[in-house]
């Protein structure tokens, strides 16, 4: 592309062009003695065959700093090219003062200046202002993934980069490389960052309009784990990204790597040079397994790969685990489920201390929380204690976990892991300990690990677990009071449970089989998965315990909800970033449809006679707990807290009984309350009908209690659980 804007010579023995608004007395003279100030200039940046060096100028007779970037000799081939359609300096000044002008971020170009001897280009120059405090993308990069890994943060981050380059793109520039490292910026505040500032235009194009192959091109060249690559696309278009966009992008972004992966062979001896060059870490990202990231905002670790690019890391090992770990247990697996499949529902169930909640505290809000829990009940409690927030949070949590404790509640303690106390098993072991003593006397349960067949967890192979594993074994003999479940895998993913229970430690074995059972894919609780419907998987998952010598004969549900709708990155499906466009396969459910689900996974799992104890997760999550904490100040109920606390009090301390025969689609489950009264549960899992009053029923209430009313000696039955009072059962 030529270069549209006219040079003009400038004073002395060079011929470029600067902005006049920079003129003074005495430019003339350091222009004609640039070379030696550059030698006595403070380096800003040397790389490759380029060197930008920090100068001191006046301006309207104050002084500036000045950032001359000046470019290296070069082949006969490039001179002849650059005398055709600008040089490097050239492009650098009329990109610049295209961005200028369209009020897009550059430092503010100076002018540009060239030396030629015949058809060789000796010297070149691009003067710009110096812009003090700021840092790159890159930078702000790696510190956020080494020391700070907050997703909320890295998500501002990539807001504020992304609508930085949509703005370039729209000025009509293609930047040709847009690296992370020429994407400056200004760190405002914690997680506040502004002033975009693009910096190395020497291969920039200007365009009247750029196409979605410009675009592409340009975007190749940023670096970030193909999730959060994802999510800055997303918001660099505000819609759905162009089909044409994502195979430009692709098709570029492979090109790119090919050319650095051959840069070896093309360049050996620049390459070797730079090889002996060890860079800090605080420039240097991680390894892309080592990025762990948390968003506060729903609980969780983010995933920061796309699938197919996480399946490059898994290694081959594990699945040959795997599938020997299935081969071994299959037979009695097979044996143990038809016979608990033969129990289910036939065996009455004390429900005393069965149905547990999550909390979740903070020191600005555990008394509110411990509020809440008092108007539940005695019942169980399940406390996290996470790596990555520190000792000061375990000594909170530990804190809280007393007032539990006192309160008479059972307490179950959960260590969670990041990618740091995975990779560094000191560390995990340091916690591990510590947090062992603490809830020594106050808890009775520890779980170990948490969704350890989720990468985004920490745990990208089976011998890492294993290592957890074995820590804690090391520990356990010193606190003979608590009892340890696990291996914690969550979703219907048995084969990787049975590979994880494999790795226990020789002479270590959990008293519980932990998981987190997830239904929410499938909708209701009674939706089949596979042909395994709620129970099915259950008395799989109980299978398992009874026929590993790796567990007891126990499973305990430590997670389980349902994600609520319209609550974007607050909940687990909506986080780390709401993409644009309809969503397909969402799980996410209203309200009264979570808390109806709830009363009915709660009363399924334990009734089945599968399930020891269920936790809820959690109490207070604007997301998917049974209260909202959007306001911070005004805290709401929601109806799923009103639900299980009537549940608890109707059926808490009682005893189920049996299930009822019913017609197709229903359940009939009868109980009798701590006083002996009788009482059947009852719902409709394949829509609304009427259903028949049974003999001796005094009252048909809803999830709230209130009365439920009917006709013709009928009531209403659908997806939202019914008591039936003083039935003859």
């Amino acid at each position: 592309m030529k270069i549209m804007a006219s040079p003009r010579v400038v004073p002395g023995r060079y011929f470029g062009q600067l902005d006049p608004a920079y003129w003074e007395p005495t430019l003339p003279e350091k222009i004609e003695t640039l070379p030696a100030l550059m030698k006595q200039g403070q380096p800003v940046h040397a790389g490759g065959r380029s060197q930008v060096v920090r100068l001191s100028f006046s301006r309207e007779g104050r002084p500036i700093e000045v950032a001359v970037k000046s470019f290296g000799r070069q082949s006969l081939f490039k001179n002849l090219w650059d005398r055709a359609f600008g040089t490097k300096a050239r492009r650098s000044w009329c990109a610049a003062d295209r961005l200028r002008e369209r009020g897009v971020g550059t430092p503010a170009p100076i002018g540009y200046l060239e030396r030629w001897r015949g058809p060789r280009l000796r010297e070149c120059y691009y003067l710009s202002e110096f812009v003090p405090d700021l840092t790159s993308f890159r930078n702000e990069l790696v510190r956020l993934y080494r020391t700070d890994p907050d997703c909320a943060k890295l998500m501002r981050l990539l807001e504020t980069v992304a609508r930085g380059v949509r703005a370039l793109h729209e000025a009509g520039v293609v930047h040709g490389d847009l690296g992370n490292q020429n994407i400056l910026l200004r760190k405002t505040a914690d997680g506040e960052w502004s002033d975009i500032q693009f910096v190395d235009l020497n291969r920039a194009r200007l365009r009247r309009s750029l196409s979605p192959r410009d675009r592409a091109r340009d975007i190749s060249r940023i670096t970030l784990p193909s999730d959060f690559l994802r999510v800055f696309i997303e918001i660099y278009f505000g819609v759905p990204p162009p089909a044409a966009f994502l195979r430009w992008e692709r098709c570029y972004r492979r090109a790119y790597a090919w050319h650095t992966w051959s840069r070896k062979f093309r360049h050996p001896f620049r390459t070797r040079k730079k090889r002996g060059t060890i860079r800090p870490l605080e420039t240097t990202y991680p390894p892309e397994p080592e990025i762990w990231i948390w968003d506060e905002r729903s609980g969780q670790a983010i995933s920061t790969l796309r699938p197919r690019d996480r399946r490059r890391y898994y290694p081959a090992a594990d699945a040959r685990l795997t599938v020997a770990a299935v081969a071994r247990a299959a037979l009695p697996v097979r044996r143990a489920y038809r016979r608990l499949m033969a129990q289910c529902y036939r065996a009455p169930v004390a429900l005393e201390q069965r149905f547990g909640i999550a909390l979740h505290p903070e020191e600005a809000t555990a008394e509110r929380e411990l509020a809440l829990l008092d108007g539940l009940g005695r019942i169980p409690v399940m406390l996290r204690f996470y790596h990555h927030r520190g000792p000061a949070h375990w000594a909170l949590v530990t804190r809280v976990a007393g007032e539990v404790r006192k309160r008479g509640c059972p307490v179950a303690a959960a260590l969670v892991q990041d990618r740091a106390a995975v990779r560094e098993p000191g560390r995990w072991n340091d916690f591990a300990a510590q947090v062992l003593a603490q809830v020594d006397g106050v808890a009775d349960w520890v779980e170990v690990g948490h969704a350890v067949n989720r990468v985004k967890w920490g745990v990208w192979n089976l011998r890492e677990y294993g290592r957890m594993a074995q820590g804690v074994a090391e520990l356990a003999p010193r606190f003979p009071r608590l009892k340890f479940m696990g291996p914690a895998g969550i979703d219907f993913e048995y084969p990787a449970v049975l590979a994880l229970l494999d790795q226990r430690p020789p002479g270590f074995r959990f008293q519980a089989l932990s998981h987190h059972l997830y239904v929410d894919r499938r909708g209701a609780p009674e939706t089949p998965q596979a042909g395994f419907a709620l129970e099915e998987k259950c008395a799989l998952a109980r299978a398992i315990a009874a026929a590993s010598p790796a567990c007891e004969d126990r499973l305990i549900l430590s997670e389980v909800n349902w994600p609520l709708q319209g609550q974007g990155v607050y909940s687990p499906v909506g986080s780390p970033y709401t993409s644009p466009g309809p969503r397909f396969d969402d799980p996410s459910v209203s309200e009264q449809d979570y808390a109806d689900f709830m009363i009915r996974y709660l009363a399924a799992t334990i009734c089945s006679g599968m399930v020891e104890r269920v936790y809820w997760w959690r109490l207070v999550a604007r997301g998917y707990g049974l209260v909202d904490d959007t306001d911070p100040a005004n805290w709401r109920v929601r109806p799923a807290y009103e639900q299980f606390r009537f549940f608890l009090q109707q059926l808490g301390g009682g005893r189920f009984l049996r299930r009822l025969e019913a017609s197709n689609g229903e359940r009939w489950l009868a109980f009798e309350t701590a006083e002996g009264r009788p009482v059947v549960l009852a719902w409709s899992f394949r829509g609304p009908r009427e259903a028949p009053r049974p003999d001796g029923c005094t009252a048909v209430l809803d999830t709230l209690g209130r009365e439920r009313s009917g006709t013709g000696g009928t009531f209403p039955l659908n997806g939202s659980p019914v008591y039936l009072m003083g039935c003859a059962l």
